[in-house]
């Protein structure tokens, strides 16, 4: 007999957040040279393609966590919340802070910063770590503001023009320079993910009708074409490599990550999966953590020793590299959260 608490488990969930963890190790895999590519060249179409694809997967875990911290349904009070949640996160982001500024120190790197800079700093990929925690002290009281449907429509809207809309148009040129007004251009920068998090909420609650749906899903095709091109449009414009159109908070990343969402949510709602399937997702989901802490210092190490998209062409060399690092990922997760007493803290 299958597990209660698996029965009432929302399955698309842990798909969404493993098919999230891919595109991250893929679009690190492919854009982490991204500026070492010469501009316009066959690599970095290659890349282009791989990162735009790949653009939505932090939007998605946003609204993931929303969907599941503002649920009526469960009981999260701020003790719960720290006990559980941001105490874990911050043993993970002390350990994993730790290990990487060891690893640059003794890596031979050309560091610009110091160890302690690099401590409190943290490295360049765990910057989720500490807004996901501010994120979940905000959710005492956010959890009001979900049950009420106008509230919530009514400060999705604000926080998306303020943390999407207004970016998306300053990279675009069409807005002005918020540099004339400090602290502005942080605000937006956190609002997008508040958007992002009561979007997941009103995305699961909430259907759609297929006509609106089918709509849904064609503007995340037209939005991943129009990434595709603004890379290019913005790169060529400022003769640098811009990828500010694949940016967490731009308008067509969130458009990619909401017709991404809803998909997953209306394929997998009255889908049955055998319990072994169930296991499976479930053990696996439980490695995603893991993998995002891991895979940075694979790839670290192998562009190190010459495997990277700058050494040898990214039609091959990038999926060479994500079929590697990604399963080795999963495998060292799963060999540290069987580590006693320290695992299950740090993955």
């Amino acid at each position: 007999m299958k597990n209660a608490l698996n029965q009432n488990r929302i399955w698309y969930w842990d798909i969404l957040r493993i098919l999230a963890m891919v595109f991250l190790v893929v679009r690190h895999s492919a854009t982490a040279t991204f500026e070492f590519v010469e501009m316009l060249s066959v690599d970095w179409w290659v890349s282009n393609v791989y990162g735009s694809l790949s653009a939505w997967m932090i939007p998605v875990f946003m609204m993931i966590s929303g969907a599941s911290f503002l649920s009526p349904e469960r009981n999260v009070t701020p003790k719960k919340i720290f006990q559980k949640n941001i105490s874990r996160m911050l043993c993970a982001f002390g350990f994993w802070t730790l290990f990487y500024a060891l690893y640059n120190t003794f890596s031979g790197l050309d560091l610009q910063d110091d160890f302690m800079t690099m401590i409190l700093q943290g490295h360049f990929h765990l910057w989720f770590i500490p807004m996901i925690i501010g994120m979940y002290m905000l959710t005492p009281l956010l959890r009001p503001v979900a049950k009420n449907k106008n509230a919530l429509v009514a400060i999705t809207i604000v926080t998306g023009f303020t943390g999407v809309i207004i970016p998306t148009l300053q990279d675009l040129g069409l807005f002005f320079d918020t540099s004339l007004l400090p602290g502005v251009n942080h605000f937006g920068f956190f609002s997008a993910y508040v958007c992002f998090f009561f979007m997941g909420y009103l995305f699961h609650e909430f259907s759609c009708s297929k006509e609106a749906r089918v709509l849904v899903y064609v503007l995340g095709i037209i939005a991943t074409v129009i990434i595709f091109y603004g890379t290019y449009l913005l790169t060529v414009k400022d003769a640098y490599h811009n990828e500010d159109m694949q940016a967490d908070n731009n308008l067509f990343t969130a458009v990619q990550g909401v017709a991404i969402f809803v998909w997953f949510k209306e394929w997998f709602k009255h889908k049955k999966m055998k319990e072994s399937t169930e296991k499976l997702v479930l053990d696996i989901s439980g490695l995603t953590f893991g993998v995002y802490m891991v895979h940075v210092v694979l790839l670290a190490l192998l562009d190190k020793y010459g495997f990277s998209p700058v050494a040898y062409p990214a039609i091959y060399m990038i999926p060479m590299l994500i079929l590697f690092v990604l399963p080795t990922s999963f495998f060292i997760s799963l060999a540290i959260k069987k580590i006693p007493f320290i695992g299950k803290y740090v993955i």
